[in-house]
């Protein structure tokens, strides 16, 4: 995973949010792995965030570390991702990544995708 940039600062992780990754990286037996954030086309507004294992960085991925948590990146995302803070929220029907991109200028009504 050396061959990927290294860099800090653009995309971070609550500390919430990285003991949940560590704790599904551990239940998947990759405590040293990573983990892979990124968006996809789909939804009413257009993009929705992705997160999901990284088990192999390519050259142009940017690799993060946030709190002992490695997060990739692919370019084209970083274009949309680029100061986000991803935090883990317990609610009491729900539980999940919450994305906190400063670059988001809509969101979709029921949540699930957004514009920027």
């Amino acid at each position: 995973m050396s061959t990927a940039t290294q860099q800090q600062g653009s995309i971070t992780m609550t500390e919430r949010a990285a003991a949940r990754a560590r704790e599904m990286l551990g239940k998947r037996g990759t405590p040293e792995g990573a983990i892979r954030i990124g968006v996809t086309t789909a939804g009413c507004s257009g993009m929705s965030y992705k997160l999901e294992f990284c088990d192999s960085v390519a050259a142009e991925d940017r690799v993060f570390d946030s709190h002992g948590i490695r997060l990739v990146v692919d370019e084209k995302s970083l274009l949309v991702l680029n100061g986000t803070l991803v935090d883990f929220e317990t609610a009491q029907f729900r539980s999940g990544f919450k994305f906190i991109n400063p670059l988001e200028k809509e969101r979709c009504g029921c949540g699930e995708s957004f514009k920027v």
